[in-house]
């Protein structure tokens, strides 16, 4: 079985290290970036990462941006979903819809400095280590296919979120998340009534902040789905 990890907005993966570090079993995890070129649209990024997926059972673990786009891959691919996990998601715009009008790319021209990514993103107490790896990440994405990803984000609505059967679900929600406020928190566990939901106290990057707290909440929940 393995494990898909599909990135935040930056679309990299490269702030999976964290996590995919740690012991997973039998299940073997998998980064699968996001193009960093065409749409960026879900239809059209799932268009595109359906051919990328290895074989056999998955389990899909989406952080942030790409939340609705595993919900749209789980609804696509049936049965072969195991399980899914939606850490710090959405499942409709989480902010005023009318601010994808705005001129969004100039604010992905320039890296963020550090005070600004240690309290929207990391958390205080994040390492050196970290935010540089955040920079990085930042800095190897198009500020053009930033500021696009964000208008697919803010032009979202619930029914954009489909279905996904009975495939069991895990939210790990961020008590401490500065970038997805609590009204958008809430949508998404009344969108999904059956999910199991785990509050973690940390930062919106609560993979990377707190990967032994996630990735034992993955297990568990495994171990509990069958998965």
């Amino acid at each position: 079985m393995s494990l898909i990890l599909l990135p935040g907005l930056d679309g990299t993966g490269d702030l999976f290290g964290p996590i995919v570090g740690l012991d997973w079993g039998g299940v073997v995890p998998v980064i699968l970036p996001l193009p960093q070129s065409g749409p960026q649209d879900y239809e059209s990024l799932a268009d595109a990462l359906l051919t990328k997926l290895p074989e056999g059972q998955l389990v899909l673990l989406a952080e942030s941006f790409s939340t609705p786009l595993a919900l749209l891959l789980a609804n696509r691919l049936g049965n072969r979903v195991s399980a899914l996990v939606l850490a710090a998601g959405f499942c409709s715009a989480p902010h005023a819809p009318g601010l994808g009008w705005l001129p969004l790319r100039p604010l992905f021209s320039v890296t963020p400095p550090a005070f600004f990514l240690r309290k929207f993103l990391t958390g205080e107490d994040t390492d050196a280590d970290l935010l540089d790896t955040l920079t990085g990440a930042l800095r190897r994405t198009p500020a053009s296919v930033m500021a696009e990803r964000l208008r697919v984000v803010l032009a979202l609505r619930e029914q954009d979120s489909p279905s996904t059967g009975t495939t069991p679900i895990l939210l790990l929600q961020a008590s401490e998340d500065r970038i997805i406020p609590w009204t958008a928190q809430s949508s998404l566990e009344r969108h999904l009534p059956d999910a199991t939901v785990e509050w973690i106290e940390g930062p919106h990057l609560l993979l990377q902040a707190r990967p032994t707290e996630c990735h034992d909440a993955i297990l568990r929940f495994l171990d509990t789905a069958g998965g």
